[in-house]
């Protein structure tokens, strides 16, 4: 049985800074089973009751996953005609099988572009403050 959660989230980092949340928007939903959300947070969030609050940290191999090296690479710059490119920048491609694809420019000269594959947040602990706001059956 699949459920449709709907929460209220506070995402941090391991310095307390916030990355992302939506309080003051739209509650969150999303289905179990589904791959939507990182697997940590879908169970956290699965073992909660509808009103309660918490307060949990995910490791990376629960949340985004480690950084993996060999998804840096160094392309020739003509790949990237008409980009406007900047240091920590996200530039997004798609594969030849038409999947979007999101990678954030390390560096770049006139010659070669650096990019990174990982996602933003790969090799990083997040914390999440949570509160259930509604459970239901999806039937779907």
């Amino acid at each position: 049985m699949n459920y449709i959660y709907t929460v209220a989230y506070t995402l941090r980092d391991s310095e307390g800074r916030v990355i992302d949340t939506n309080e003051g928007r739209e509650p969150f939903q999303f289905v179990s089973g589904r791959n939507e959300v990182i697997p940590g947070f879908e169970r956290e969030v699965s073992s909660m009751a509808v009103g309660e609050e918490k307060t949990f940290t995910l490791p990376p191999g629960e949340a985004y996953g480690e950084r993996r090296e060999e998804l840096i690479e160094t392309l020739p710059r003509q790949y990237f005609q008409g980009v406007e490119l900047q240091k920590g920048g996200v530039l997004y491609g798609q594969t030849p099988d038409g999947q979007t694809i999101m990678v954030t420019v390390l560096d770049f000269n006139d010659e070669t572009v650096t990019i990174d594959h990982n996602h933003p947040l790969a090799g990083k602990a997040l914390t999440f403050t949570v509160k259930l706001l509604n459970k239901e059956e999806f039937n779907g």
